[in-house]
């Protein structure tokens, strides 16, 4: 894995990370990870788990609402949407919220910002504490995961999520795809398609010309032009750009999407331990795995 605090989206935090991780990793006492039950949350706490059981450092893991008043600690922030990170090191405390970073410098030199979520910097947090884990190497794909629940790819182009995107492509840790390549994705996702619709254009797609590959894919996405959902921005990425790991026959999209779900069916504090539990032990959630 390349280092992901290399990526220009973590400049503004780099310094406190590095220092949070050396803090971390000399400590005598048990870590507490300390979450609301939120999917985001868990999408957060997995990757620090995942390096402190690689580490063999000791930790305590909880899923609840409350502040905690033990340290040392990294806490997750209960709105993710209107948050800040926090490094306090005397004692020891941590909290993980978005912030507005820049994500990429524009051909003028224009920076473009936009949200460096709890998920992503709780990765690059990870990685500074164990950069050989391999867990953590099987969670890398879910560095976008935060973005891609964050709002703003409901509005615009996310800088931030394409940088992180980028970064993960390059050092080969994702495969970027468009929807025709996915063997199971989340009909849910594509609520404008009919299921045979998405089935047909996969047989196709295996025996068409590059133009014929483009007229499809634009006719899948065609009729939800006019929709107030999904934005433009989301659609790219569900028609065009889905994330998958390595041995996937889903997508990110369509794993957050199912993960979701769950939270509106079960008990909150349940379903969370329960997609930390799956994410740490295979990179997966457990329902999407053959």
């Amino acid at each position: 894995m390349n280092n992901l605090l290399e990526a220009e989206a973590f400049s503004s935090v780099r310094a406190e990370i590095l220092m949070a991780a050396e803090q971390i990793s000399s400590s005598s006492v048990p870590i507490i990870l300390i979450s609301p039950p939120t999917i985001e949350g868990s999408l957060a706490i997995a990757p620090l788990e995942a390096a402190l059981i690689d580490s063999k450092l000791p930790y305590k893991r909880r899923f609840t609402s409350q502040r905690t008043e033990y340290f040392p600690n990294i806490q997750v922030a209960g709105n993710l949407s209107d948050s800040e990170s926090v490094f306090s090191s005397v004692p020891l405390s941590i909290s993980l919220g978005t912030i507005v970073v820049v994500g990429l410098t524009g051909y003028l030199g224009t920076p473009k910002r936009g949200p460096l979520t709890a998920v992503a910097q709780a990765h690059a947090l990870a990685q500074a504490i164990c950069p050989s884990s391999n867990r953590l190497r099987r969670l890398r794909p879910w560095a976008l995961s935060g973005n891609w629940l964050n709002k703003a790819l409901d509005t615009t182009f996310d800088p931030v999520f394409t940088s992180i995107r980028d970064f993960l492509l390059s050092e080969g840790s994702i495969r970027v795809v468009p929807i025709t390549e996915v063997r199971n994705p989340n009909l849910e996702n594509y609520f404008w398609l009919q299921k045979h619709e998405i089935e047909r254009s996969r047989k196709d797609w295996r025996n068409s010309t590059l133009e014929s590959k483009e007229i499809l894919l634009s006719s899948l996405a065609k009729p939800a032009l006019n929709l107030s959902k999904p934005s433009t921005a989301r659609l790219e990425e569900l028609i065009w750009h889905c994330v998958l790991g390595p041995d996937w026959d889903t997508d990110l999209a369509s794993q957050i999407s199912q993960a979701s779900m769950r939270w509106k069916k079960n008990e909150k504090k349940s379903v969370a331990n329960s997609v930390t539990d799956s994410l740490v032990a295979s990179g997966r959630i457990k329902s999407f795995q053959p």
